[in-house]
């Protein structure tokens, strides 16, 4: 039981929640509610991730135990608690294999605690530290785009910053056969607690590619795309009806998804694409996509823009394979 607000765990879970560096320097993020650790524990490949686990007192003595999603979380910290006593046992006796899953340490905190250790107001009675997995390789995301019966897709983030903004655009990319999201610099920390409760898990589904360190970003992303199947007049950068240079931009629905692969570029919310984006489009290099709407309407939310786009590929998708 951990009872004191003081202590080094909670201090981590605080400092975690509160600085980028910090999840940069111990490679762990955190993510809270009942359903998504649920899901996450759910998930054999998420759950090797799983490092420490605090629920509240109500939860674990079942006090509060009154729907689906409570119940299912029981039912998975008594899977994660044996399947730790096994790794333990195995570990002592010299058996344990190379890829044997990591013990957790399940602890349950006073709601004082657990509301220290949340980044939520009203805090669900559970938490759940995690290793952050590291960057997608390129290859292997170039593989599975290959072998997939579906083309290639890939959703470029250029500074997006808004957690719920890029959580959302992680559901729609999770439910939508992305191959793959990649950050820009500048753009949102995906494993920012904030953007991982609002993606709801498709964090840990979605293959990830973080350029955000590299100063020819840009050149890195197109020259990925080529391996992956997608050449540069395929990458549609998400502008009004008309781009800066004058140049006509495309309706999305206007755009082949279902046969060939392609790509699009979100810009930052309020301030658009960067100057190497815009130099890109200018010089030929890449396309642009709009999404039409009503007159008098100025822009749309970048998560809804990238979503509609996201679907109509998924219906153009669907619409050949019901042929």
């Amino acid at each position: 039981m951990i009872t004191n607000q003081s202590s080094k765990t909670v201090k981590l879970f605080k400092s975690i929640h509160r600085n980028k560096s910090k999840r940069v320097e111990t490679g762990l993020t955190i993510a809270e509610g009942v359903r998504l650790v649920t899901d996450i524990l759910s998930n054999e490949q998420s759950r090797r991730l799983v490092r420490r686990i605090i629920v509240s007192e109500s939860l674990i003595n079942g006090q509060s135990n009154n729907n689906e999603y409570q119940r299912q979380l029981t039912h998975w910290l008594d899977v994660v608690e044996m399947e730790s006593r096994q790794s333990k046992e195995a570990f002592a006796s010299g058996n344990s294999k190379a890829d044997a899953t990591e013990p957790v340490a399940i602890n349950m905190g006073t709601e004082q605690v657990l509301s220290a250790c949340s980044g939520t107001v009203t805090p669900q009675g559970v938490v759940a530290l995690m290793e952050i997995p590291l960057s997608f390789d390129v290859s292997t995301v170039s593989a599975s785009a290959k072998e997939s019966t579906m083309p290639p897709f890939f959703v470029i983030l250029d500074g997006l910053q808004d957690p719920g903004n890029v959580g959302t655009l992680l559901r729609s990319c999770s439910a939508s056969h992305v191959s793959a999201l990649v950050l820009l610099p500048d753009s949102c920390d995906v494993w920012n607690p904030k953007a991982i409760r609002s993606a709801m898990g498709a964090t840990f589904r979605v293959p990830i590619i973080d350029l955000t360190e590299r100063k020819d970003a840009m050149d890195q992303t197109l020259g990925i795309l080529d391996r992956c199947g997608v050449e540069s007049n395929r990458v549609f950068a998400a502008t009004m009806e008309r781009t800066g240079d004058g140049r006509a931009s495309i309706a999305h629905f206007h755009i082949d998804f279902g046969t060939s692969g392609a790509a699009i570029i979100l810009g930052k919310e309020g301030e658009g694409l960067r100057k190497e984006v815009r130099n890109a489009i200018s010089q030929g290099k890449i396309s642009t996509v709009f999404v039409p709407m009503a007159e008098g309407t100025e822009s749309l939310n970048a998560a809804i823009c990238g979503s509609i786009i996201m679907f109509e590929r998924m219906r153009q998708l669907s619409a050949i394979q019901s042929v």
